[in-house]
């Protein structure tokens, strides 16, 4: 293909220099035109184009507060020839150091408290910049030159790994391009947007949607960190679109009930995510948000967006997620990789005409996760006669609380290296504002205690604050099969009947 996303941005900014691309929210909100966008896009591209290459070709690791370099660094990377690798600023400095060593990103474009972060895990000959410190240049507004663009690895999301450190899941510029640009379709992404960004940039899913706005030529409002009361004022007076995990949803309903249900009549399109939310929250959103579609999707970093529906108060069901995206063809496979009929419960696959081209390191425990042209989702789920996707389960004993994956096993590891600890399970407890909350469940060495508060500064040592479980439960025993296997399912009730 001819153009990146950079490329794009660049002909809306030469089109429309003076309309609105960004306002960065807070005590004093800051607007920035298309110029001014593309101007900074230019300067950051500058700071990082010499970047050395590694194996995967040459790769800068963004390490960023939301704002406007958190997502304009993606376009800077693109005009630089390097691939953007995100960091999340949640994670600890050991995940953190892993993915720079998995990538082989010989530079952190770094901002404000997050540059001591950069120093801190940079391994020597890992080059940090200080975004804050680029300054302004010269450059004329032409095309990249670049014939193999379309075929160079854009971005490199990582995502939580079964078997404990993050996988990168590699996008070139052509998948990204046409990714972005059919969600802009399916979504109805229109020129005239105000699109809301209340989560994190360094997120695929967030990103990815204030782009497709960026390439319709609308508005990104960016939130520096999620305030309900924010959220709801964007909602009533100014935003049109926003994605919402469920703890967003829940907190805006919240704050939507302390000011006696006044509606917010602004939106006009309300994504959220349908697998961890309640239904009766989704149903509070056609009060919320009347004059808005309401829409549940469901996708995977590896795979993007795969199924989209747009709700109506009869079709609200938890765990629904809609019908196959443009582009899209979902199926439920059984163990031995056979389709599964309407009805009957399989692994959800998809085959797409854009995806990931896969992990950095294929050889990684856990990500072989393709059959074929089908790539596989670790999610148990069933369609009904009239097509649409119902996600019942996770293969793999992945949680998704407060909008974050979080795979259970790599939370075992650490619970179980706790002294107290003779062996654990960690599962995913349903929470009306978490979606779920994570437990861990566990046998203590005989006459050890151990309390939650102890658990969960232990387990701060080793992850990400968002990984760390909300509970402990001690039982004398996990439930086993006869073969000794353990059944997670039986966990899950144990939490139930302990209410």
């Amino acid at each position: 293909m001819d153009y990146t996303l950079a490329d794009m941005v660049g002909m809306v900014a030469r089109s429309r220099p003076d309309q609105v691309a960004a306002t960065v929210l807070g005590a004093t909100s800051t607007a920035y035109t298309f110029a001014q966008l593309w101007d900074r896009v230019g300067d950051l591209a500058d700071a990082v184009s010499a970047t050395a290459g590694g194996e995967h070709g040459p790769m800068v690791a963004t390490l960023l507060p939301n704002g406007l370099d958190a997502l304009a660094s993606y376009l800077a990377c693109q005009r630089a020839g390097v691939g953007a690798v995100p960091l999340n600023n949640r994670l600890a400095d050991r995940e953190l150091q892993h993915i720079l060593a998995d990538s082989e990103a010989r530079t952190v474009l770094a901002a404000g408290e997050y540059v001591e972060v950069a120093r801190r895990i940079a391994a020597p000959g890992v080059r940090v910049v200080d975004a804050d410190t680029v300054v302004p240049g010269e450059r004329g507004r032409d095309l990249i030159e670049d014939p193999a663009r379309g075929e160079r690895v854009a971005v490199v999301f990582y995502t939580s790994g079964t078997t404990g450190l993050p996988k990168g899941a590699a996008v070139r510029n052509d998948d990204w391009i046409v990714n972005t640009m059919r969600w802009g379709w399916q979504l109805r992404i229109q020129w005239d947007e105000r699109t809301l960004v209340p989560g994190p940039l360094f997120h695929m899913s967030y990103s990815s949607f204030a782009l497709a706005t960026w390439l319709m030529g609308g508005e990104v409002r960016i939130m520096p960190s999620f305030s309900a009361a924010e959220a709801y004022d964007e909602f009533a007076e100014r935003a049109t679109f926003a994605f919402l995990v469920p703890s967003m949803t829940q907190m805006i309903h919240d704050e939507w009930v302390v000011r006696g249900r006044a509606p917010m009549r602004t939106a006009r399109s309300i994504m959220t995510s349908g697998a961890a939310a309640a239904a009766d929250l989704v149903e509070a959103a056609f009060d919320m948000f009347p004059d808005a579609t309401i829409q549940e999707t469901y996708g995977w970093t590896e795979a993007g967006f795969a199924t989209m529906e747009v709700k109506s108060r009869d079709t609200v069901r938890r765990g629904t997620v809609g019908y196959s995206t443009v582009g899209s063809d979902v199926a439920v496979f059984d163990d031995d990789g056979r389709p599964c009929p309407p009805g009957q419960r399989g692994e959800v696959g998809i085959r797409t005409i854009a995806a990931s081209i896969g992990y950095l390191s294929p050889q990684a425990a856990g990500a072989d996760t393709r059959r074929g042209p089908w790539i596989l989702s670790g999610d148990i789920g069933s369609f009904d006669d009239a097509g649409r996707l119902t996600i019942v389960d996770r293969k793999h004993g992945m949680i998704i609380s407060g909008g974050e994956n979080v795979y259970a096993a790599e939370v075992e590891q650490v619970v179980d290296r706790h002294p107290a600890v003779h062996e654990c399970v960690v599962v995913g407890r349903p929470s009306r504002q978490w979606g779920e909350e994570i437990v861990a469940v566990a046998v203590l060495e005989d006459g050890a205690e151990l309390q939650r508060d102890d658990l969960r500064a232990y387990c701060r040592e080793h992850l990400a604050d968002y990984k760390v479980p909300r509970d402990l439960v001690v039982v004398a025993a996990l439930p086993r099969n006869s073969m000794g296997k353990l059944q997670r399912f039986e966990v899950k009730r144990v939490l139930e009947a302990a209410g």
